[in-house]
């Protein structure tokens, strides 16, 4: 222990932000040189499963939400690199989480995540609108059971990399005045596996370099108000591209050609996938699942050189014939599930 007290501040802090938040409020207790040391740590990681009562799903909130308040009263350092919550469904305010986010954007956060373990709508809070103008923020990603009710002025100026995973929308323009707030964002994740499918999903952005837009939720066949809704994509700086729709929920309505792609995720349950198909024409690495798709006419994949395919699918040696004489460079053929 003498040998580790007698390293560095800086050294010994970047070592704290590795351990659980929990157990770095520990070390206060090892020496007068670590009493207050904890305070100055600047990624920060609350679990309310922490407190679950002898290993069930029960958790003592009010333990929790009293914990994270006082540490945050000591809390010294100026500056916030990673703010991260895990919570069930016990919180019984919302008011908590806004005090917890704006304290984060007085210690000017740079990545904040929210994960939000419920199941129905009744436990969805919002966001407090003040982060919907924190210019400072990074990283953003929030997780069910949290909803985007998002104002007219949207300012995210600093934000590059944006997750957006089975939340709930307000309205139809809620995750499109978000988009239109984030000048700069380079990773774009959208999940529909669980909640709300935004009603349309505009992404046109010209800085953004990786998108993954996802609806692989197994549901008990049930029907869904969004089914043949916009989806426009328009992102010319796209480097890698995960588009998986396994119930054709979002009508792509318009696709427009990706460059600079190099690598794409494709997996789609629709009648026509051509428009995304020929926007993709530029990838190198391609993993292809088209399950009960057709393709009328040969698209030229002039530059693709390794391929994944799915043989899941009724009659996928025809799309494995059709992917052979559209891509003269390719060098890598591989195939999964092949029926």
């Amino acid at each position: 222990m003498d040998m580790i007290s007698n390293l560095s501040d800086d050294l010994l802090l970047k070592i704290l932000s590795q351990l659980p938040t929990e157990d770095v409020v520990l070390t206060m207790f090892l020496s007068k040189r670590w009493k207050f040391l904890w305070t100055m740590v600047t990624k920060l990681d609350f679990d309310d499963s922490v407190y679950e009562y002898f290993g069930e799903d029960c958790v003592d909130y009010r333990v929790f939400q009293e914990y994270v308040d006082r540490f945050l009263v000591l809390y010294k350092s100026p500056v916030l690199e990673t703010l991260k919550f895990n919570l069930g469904c016990r919180m019984s305010t919302t008011d908590d989480m806004s005090t917890w986010i704006r304290f984060a954007i007085a210690r000017r956060v740079h990545e904040l995540e929210i994960y939000r373990s419920c199941e129905d709508d009744f436990h969805s809070f919002p966001l407090p609108r003040c982060l919907y103008t924190f210019e400072k923020l990074v990283v953003l990603k929030l997780y069910k059971s949290i909803t985007l009710d998002v104002p007219r002025e949207v300012c995210l100026s600093s934000l590059k990399v944006l997750h957006i995973l089975s939340v709930h929308y307000k309205d139809k323009s809620s995750l499109r005045r978000l988009l239109s707030g984030c000048p700069v964002l380079e990773e774009l994740v959208i999940d529909k596996s669980e909640g709300e499918y935004p009603p349309s999903l505009y992404v046109i952005m010209n800085s953004l370099e990786r998108l993954s837009i996802l609806n692989d939720f197994h549901n008990s066949g049930e029907e869904t108000s969004f089914v043949g809704e916009k989806v426009v994509i328009n992102v010319p700086s796209l480097k890698y591209l995960n588009y998986v729709d396994i119930y054709d929920l979002g009508h792509l309505c318009s696709s427009e050609n990706m460059p600079e792609l190099v690598e794409a995720n494709v997996k789609l349950v629709c009648k026509s996938p051509a428009k995304l198909m020929r926007s993709i024409t530029s990838v190198k690495h391609l993993s292809l699942c088209l399950y009960g798709s057709l393709l009328q006419h040969r698209i030229e994949f002039y530059q693709l050189v390794h391929l994944e395919l799915c043989g899941c699918g009724p009659k996928w040696w025809n799309l494995l014939t059709w992917m052979l004489l559209s891509s003269p460079k390719l060098q890598v053929l591989k195939l999964n599930k092949v029926l």
